[in-house]
């Protein structure tokens, strides 16, 4: 996590730029980051209405192993993540504009029929072509926004996304708690559609489009399927490995095969003249440490965020609604954290700060394995654990993305922001696939608070 210091310096001769010499914000991009980050509150709310519904949904389909009904969330970041790479070539390619409407559509689509779907399958297969959609809005949309900034004011850029996101992440286990109560989950899901359509007339009335001059043709197709191919089995892979087993044959298929394809993208992203990664990407180490530190980050704050609504619901037996409300706390933390932070970044720099996140986000954990228990216990083990994991998880997450993205040119900007949130979402898809296995099938208390303390040594070994 302290590698942020590589990119803090934006100005030339790679100084950090003086407060009184930044440059200022136009007011298009004000109005283009409020247009995408739509999005997020919409990626968001997808994210906490899953993590709210999933015990109500578990508890509709009864017969169905909670591990196989995790799918609805793994099987949309695994789709999401193999299409990423190509989301964002294209995006450089045809206009960013045009990819995120129609990765909108897509997603709204899949919304609507996972609202309706008959059977547990084709709920799990609606999710994938929502996570198809996503892939191409939530790839083009940061890079919409981020272009229309100047690179050293992108602190402030992400300042907005982040609130945006964390009020998606108050409604969702609030509002979403609230529909479940009343209705049921299927209205949960028909309410993410009439999100995206909101979110379709947002960006069509207040996007502009760009793309790269240099990215004038399609990207080696060998590269393509074997990045999407590669991405996708070692995500399958490392999902399912705790369910199968690290020795079993299939996971071991898989973990190989994805294994040697990615190298067969880096070795051709080097020789190709339409590259899917583009060479200078790959030659800037501070972009890739820190989008491995997000992978990181990632994991820890998926398997909190997957795992409290069934740890509430399942250990002191609190409604959804409620524990709807509690998971609110922590975003509410969130929203407020991320614009102080964002203003210290950019006048300061990212490295003291990410580690100080790092560490809060791991105290959250900390503090609930020292004190929850069966016994609910509000003000004592509930309430501080999410200040602080809302405090610590907003500060990493957010600002490790915006270091990252800080330096990258502006035609490019659509590649490396889909090759970050590819890696991202990989991150999101394993720490809820490996907290599923921590936490086990079991609905005893005992048991499950003991799956819950398994999780949250997790999330303290990767923060």
């Amino acid at each position: 996590m302290a590698s942020g210091d590589a990119v803090a310096a934006s100005a030339p001769g790679g100084g950090r730029a003086p407060i009184s010499s930044r440059a200022p914000i136009p007011r298009r991009a004000w109005t283009a980051a409020i247009a995408a980050s739509a999005s997020t509150f919409l990626f968001v709310v997808d994210s906490g209405l899953l993590s709210i519904a999933f015990p109500k949904l578990a508890e509709t389909v009864s017969h169905t192993p909670r591990s196989t009904l995790a799918w609805a969330s793994t099987g949309f970041s695994v789709v999401m993540a193999a299409l990423m790479a190509f989301a964002g070539n294209l995006a450089d390619r045809v206009g960013r504009r045009r990819v995120y409407l129609g990765g909108l559509t897509v997603y709204g689509i899949g919304a609507a029929l996972t609202a309706s779907a008959p059977t547990v399958g084709l709920l799990i297969a609606a999710r994938l072509l929502q996570g198809a959609g996503a892939a191409f809005f939530v790839t083009s949309a940061l890079a919409l926004m981020l272009v229309e900034f100047p690179a050293e004011r992108r602190g402030a850029a992400l300042a907005v996304w982040g609130v945006v996101g964390s009020a998606g992440a108050i409604l969702a286990p609030t509002v979403g708690a609230e529909i479940l109560d009343r209705w049921s989950w299927r209205w949960a899901f028909a309410t993410l559609a009439v999100l995206a359509l909101a979110s379709l007339a947002l960006g069509v009335r207040g996007l502009d489009d760009s793309r790269s001059d240099t990215a004038a043709a399609a990207p080696d197709a060998v590269a393509v399927v074997a990045g999407a191919l590669g991405i996708a089995l070692l995500t399958l892979a490392i999902g399912r490995g705790p369910l199968w087993g690290w020795t079993d044959g299939r996971t071991l298929a898989m973990l190989v095969t994805g294994a040697a394809l990615l190298p067969v993208v880096i070795r051709r992203s080097r020789r190709h003249p339409r590259p899917l990664v583009p060479p200078l990407l790959m030659r800037e180490r501070s972009y890739r440490l820190l989008t491995l530190a997000c992978v990181v980050q990632q994991i820890g704050f998926f398997s909190y965020f997957f795992s409290f609504p069934i740890i509430l619901t399942g250990v002191w037996r609190w409604s959804v609604l409620r524990a709807g409300y509690a998971m609110a706390v922590s975003m509410a933390v969130s929203a407020v954290v991320v614009v102080l932070a964002a203003r210290f970044a950019d006048a300061h720099g990212y490295t003291a700060l990410i580690v100080v996140g790092t560490v809060v986000a791991a105290a959250s954990a900390a503090w609930w394995l020292a004190t929850f228990g069966v016994t609910p216990d509000v003000a004592w083990a509930l309430v501080p654990g999410l200040v602080l994991q809302g405090a610590g998880s907003s500060i990493v997450g957010n600002l490790t993305t915006a270091a990252a993205l800080r330096g990258v040119p502006a035609g490019l900007m659509g590649s490396a922001n889909s090759l970050h949130q590819m890696a991202r979402r990989v991150g999101g898809a394993v720490g809820v696939a490996v907290t599923v296995a921590l936490l086990g099938e079991s609905r005893d208390r005992g048991a499950l608070l003991q799956g819950a303390r398994r999780a949250w040594v997790l999330l303290i070994v990767v923060h």
